[in-house]
């Protein structure tokens, strides 16, 4: 499925879905508060009987309406009635009218909106186009043939064996997967990347936990497959003398490290970001880091400490990310923003969350926790030219 507008036609859409919900919404709301009133009044007007509605006033109102024709019409009459009702003391009637004429208002409304999208498609074809293709996303029978071919057979036979419910919750993933590569020329994918559509699709089943027995097996195992594949191209990418070096360093850190585990090279992609670490890589409590110089080395970055405080502050272009030794909480533009763990110093090297780092810098990441796994593979611009890798500035 193709991607066929511009940003502009989907705010145009977004604001139009947006009007047309939140009209009918209010107006479902608008009918509930009207029969709730007729059935409080019938309550009512078992005690009482000064309030009831006569059959002839039912009847004046029902021939009023009838002639009145279009909705300012029938708006002005409620006035009318509510008027008499309120100057005849008859509550009961004056409710009635009141929100019968509250749903006609916002009846008027959504009749409104839809004319102006009427409109709208008459003079651009596009959405109309747009709109098929909304409707078909929303279709969730069009999930596994849009990613027939796309998607390993393993991982196509797991996304098809999920319900209608479950396949729900996968729209949002295959919009993302739309929006990375065009779907109607699934022969130009390479294998990195039809390794990196089964993590996307695989990893967002599992964690919906809508698997089970033979189907879940089935997932762990094709998920591990596309990991192994995506590792063995980034290994490549190190010759055997660097490759030996970062793991040595690797080493070095589980022997000092209280909360170090294993990691390799390889675990950590950046898929089609040209991208290669120069500093080992870090497993710490749980979670992968790289050193600073090694993650901001194709990033216009400048780093300044501030000694007396323990803060290093990282100025990039519209990034300002001040960070405080030792604690979670770091401020990206003066707002607050969770890390995983703390920024850490290991042999004169300061190491950041590969996550946070992702995180910061809005570059879309998949992490395989049972594999210790973490791919990175959109809004990758500021790491496409290997040409000219930064040294990081220090103020």
């Amino acid at each position: 499925m193709n991607r066929i507008l511009n940003k502009s036609g989907k705010s145009l859409l977004s604001l139009m879905l947006v009007l047309v919900f939140a009209v009918a919404a209010v107006y479902t709301l608008a009918v509930s508060a009207v029969e709730s009133t007729l059935n409080d009044t019938t309550v009512e007007t078992n005690n009482t009987t000064e309030n009831q509605l006569t059959s002839e006033e039912v009847d004046k109102i029902i021939q009023d309406l009838k002639i009145t024709g279009s909705i300012d019409n029938i708006t002005e009459k409620l006035d009318e009635i509510i008027q008499r009702a309120q100057l005849s003391g008859n509550t009961a009637l004056q409710d009635y009218a009141s929100n019968m004429k509250t749903s006609y208002e916002l009846q008027k409304q959504l009749d409104s909106v839809n004319s102006l999208i009427k409109a709208m498609k008459k003079k651009n074809s596009d959405i109309d186009a747009l709109d098929k293709q909304v409707s078909k996303i929303l279709s969730v029978d069009t999930i596994p043939q849009d990613l027939n071919g796309a998607l390993s057979d393993e991982a196509l036979l797991v996304l098809q064996s999920l319900s209608n419910d479950d396949l729900k919750n996968m729209t949002e993933t295959l919009a993302e997967i739309e929006g990375l590569f065009d779907l109607k020329d699934v022969g130009s994918l390479n294998v990195q990347q039809r390794s990196l559509l089964d993590i996307i699709v695989l990893s967002k089943i599992l964690e919906d936990e809508v698997l089970e027995g033979e189907r879940l097996e089935l997932a762990k195992d094709t998920l591990g497959v596309a990991v192994t594949i995506l590792e063995s191209y980034q290994k490549q990418n190190y010759d055997t003398p660097s490759y030996d070096n970062l793991t040595s360093g690797t080493e070095r850190f589980l022997q000092v490290g209280r909360k170090a585990s294993s990691v390799l090279p390889e675990q950590i992609v950046f898929l089609d970001g040209h991208f290669n670490m120069n500093y080992p890589p870090l497993m710490y409590d749980g979670h992968v880091l790289m050193a600073l110089d090694d993650l901001y080395q194709y990033i216009d970055a400048k780093i300044d400490y501030m000694y007396n405080n323990a803060t290093m502050v990282i100025t990039s272009p519209e990034k300002t990310l001040e960070i405080v030794s030792g604690k979670n909480i770091a401020y990206l533009n003066d707002k607050p923003f969770n890390m995983p763990v703390p920024i850490l110093s290991f042999e004169d090297t300061v190491y950041m969350s590969v996550e946070f780092f992702a995180q910061a810098y809005d570059i879309s990441y998949k992490q395989v926790p049972d594999h210790d796994f973490i791919v990175l593979y959109n809004n990758l611009v500021q790491l496409e030219n290997p040409a000219v890798p930064n040294q990081l500035s220090r103020g």
